[in-house]
């Protein structure tokens, strides 16, 4: 029931800006057609976004064309999200779609010499502190140990 929650939630994410754009053409809008876990414009020849129906890993084993289900993932915390199949990562959490923030808060960890650790326990965009004690922190605010 939830992955059914996160779908329809991600599918707003695509068509809500779609709806929006298509409110403010001079132009008649054209036809939208909506499948399970697909989004096809009657005008275009393939998918705008399929969602994706495996989970992701907590350790960056499949990166691509899955999602997190922070509720049931992990522990249990965190934000939920989808990566489509070009690797774009897409919170439920709009705060954290931000792609300047993300920018941003890569640029200073990698100027505080931070190593890039990509996933861990299934959050992204994660950097460490190497030592004895590797002290990692993520965009998404989660910080941990290792």
């Amino acid at each position: 029931m939830k992955i059914a929650v996160i779908i329809a939630a991600a599918a707003s994410l695509v068509i809500a800006p779609l709806a929006s754009a298509l409110a403010e053409s001079p132009q008649p809008p054209t036809s939208i057609t909506a499948e399970p876990a697909e989004v096809v414009l009657a005008s275009t020849s393939g998918p705008l976004l399929k969602l994706p129906t495996k989970p992701c890993s907590d350790d960056n084993t499949i990166t691509r064309s899955c999602y997190w289900d922070a509720a049931k993932r992990g522990n249990g915390k965190g934000y939920s999200y989808i990566v489509d199949a070009r690797g774009n990562v897409i919170y439920l959490n709009p705060k954290l779609n931000n792609q300047a923030a993300r920018v941003k808060f890569n640029d200073t960890q990698s100027r505080a010499g931070k190593e890039h650790w990509g996933t861990v326990d299934g959050h992204r965009f994660c950097w460490a502190k190497v030592g004895d004690t590797s002290y990692i922190q993520c965009f998404d605010g989660y910080k941990t140990t290792s």
